[in-house]
């Protein structure tokens, strides 16, 4: 499935790096090559694979070069730095007639099988520099997983580099973690799931991204919404952990959890770890509206049809942030779109799928006209 976020990806690419729209000839259809799904019931939104997700720097070179560090040496850039105002209210920007971008760019893995893509942004307007969370028990999307063939290598290589981590490794090789952040602060948690197999051409060995923990503050609660998004495949986790493996997360004093890894049973397979902190428990809430946070802040996740499951998840009473907002060539004209699913706990859960066409709307009163930049050059739709 690795081909299949790939192809993802190079079409949203290809229809964002479009120059100014022209009436004369149709617009990009990014999504229509998807393949398409045997619906399981008329509740089943046909999750499929996840994209990306999306953390917000101050820095955009300086986080480039970090990731360049870790192993994300291709990327997908080229997307515009502003765009209409319906995908600005679709990141819950709504007191701004366009946001704007300083730069970004999808960076991936290398040969890695998960969804292990990561969207690096850097915000112009609006920007927000309040720092991520502290603590990897924080409620929502607290941090991603990387899975190494060598933690040792890795560990000492990203020490010299002057990385900082909560702790030493916990566990012994072949089973073990470390949690170590980004150059903003966003948090990582590095492990290895089998005997080293290191390489001394390689100064790291990341191998894929296979869950994203999302904290929650009702485990069966959460379980059973995303359990209807698609995720229908459930593995329980251990439910305490002693003072040594709570300090590898910071904390200092054992630990209390609910929780399982889970996964949907198509596609990518890709998985959540989904845990409700018993103790300690922080009741901070999740990064609020909108969403430009420093720090992980939204899960793309694809549907082949995003009109329906909108309609269906509307029907179950789950909020959106906004209307579905055509995605993402500035034109308006996309038959791609995207939206934000907010999850119980208030945690962004993007929505990319085709939609019927829209079409250009105009710019809301007292908004200038609109202004599609990419980077070197202004496009005037």
């Amino acid at each position: 499935m690795k081909r299949l976020a790939a192809l993802i990806l190079y079409a949203l690419s290809v229809a964002a790096q479009q120059p100014a729209a022209d009436p004369q000839q149709e617009p990009p259809a990014a999504l229509d090559w998807l393949p398409s799904v045997e619906y399981r019931s008329g509740q089943d939104i046909g999750l499929m694979a996840r994209v990306h997700f999306a953390t917000h720097t101050p820095d955009f070179d300086r986080a480039r070069a970090f990731y360049r560090m870790l192993g994300y040496t291709e990327g997908t850039s080229g997307f515009p730095l502003t765009n209409t105002h319906a995908v600005a209210r679709a990141l819950g920007m709504f007191d701004v007639c366009q946001y704007e971008l300083a730069a970004g760019e999808v960076m991936r893995l290398p040969a890695s099988p998960f969804g292990a893509n990561i969207d690096l942004l850097q915000f112009i307007t609006p920007f927000n520099d309040d720092p991520p969370y502290e603590l990897p028990n924080h409620l929502g999307m607290a941090y991603a997983a990387l899975l190494t063939t060598d933690l040792g290598s890795d560990y000492e290589f990203l020490k010299s580099r002057g990385v900082e981590f909560l702790s030493e490794p916990y566990g012994s090789p072949g089973d073990r973690f470390v949690f170590f952040r980004d150059p903003d602060g966003v948090l990582y948690k590095l492990f290895e799931t089998a005997l080293p197999q290191g390489d001394p051409e390689r100064n790291m060995h990341l191998e894929a991204m296979p869950y994203i923990g999302v904290n929650v503050s009702d485990f069966e609660r959460s379980l059973a919404f995303y359990r209807a998004l698609g995720y229908t495949q459930s593995n329980p986790l251990p439910e305490s952990g002693t003072l040594e493996e709570a300090r590898a997360y910071g904390l200092d004093k054992p630990f209390r959890i609910k929780g399982a890894d889970i996964a949907i049973d198509r596609g990518d397979r890709h998985a959540l770890r989904l845990v409700q902190w018993v103790e300690p428990y922080d009741d901070e809430p999740p990064y609020p509206p909108p969403i430009n946070h420093i720090g992980i802040n939204r899960i793309a996740l694809v549907v082949p049809d995003l009109d329906r499951a909108v309609a269906i998840l509307k029907e179950q009473g789950v909020p959106f942030l906004s209307e579905v907002a055509p995605c993402c060539s500035g034109t308006g004209e996309d038959t791609s779109g995207i939206v934000h699913a907010i999850d119980p706990d208030g945690v962004f859960l993007e929505l990319v799928g085709r939609i019927a066409r829209r079409g250009p709307q105009p710019q809301p009163p007292g908004c200038p006209p609109l202004q599609i930049k990419h980077r070197g050059h202004l496009a005037l739709p």
